[in-house]
């Protein structure tokens, strides 16, 4: 097991969780743009658990092997991610002060 690499893939799975859960609020967006975005925050949510679990070493868990390729996806959907939330929070704050 990488270290790095599960440190790297935590924090986008948890950064896609969060992405994901926020998206799902968002109005503007297809109810089929949100149901995805529903199935990427729920299997952040499940990735982090279980990577969370490994480190911990609770109760024998082992997490598999992360390859660099893995991480690198990840760290590119955080940041789709995250760019879509941050303009869907901007969009917000406009739509509000307007």
């Amino acid at each position: 097991m990488n270290l790095d690499l599960m440190i790297v893939n935590l924090c986008c799975s948890a950064i896609m969780s969060l992405c994901g859960f926020w998206l799902l609020t968002e109005r503007t967006m297809s109810r089929a743009v949100r149901i995805n975005c529903a199935l990427v925050a729920c299997g952040g949510s499940v990735n982090s658990l279980g990577m969370i679990a490994a480190l911990g070493h609770y109760g024998g868990f082992s997490y598999g092997e992360i390859w660099p390729g893995e991480a690198i996806v990840n760290v590119g959907a955080a940041a789709l991610m995250f760019r879509w939330t941050w303009l869907s929070r901007r969009q917000r704050k406009d739509a509000e002060s307007a």
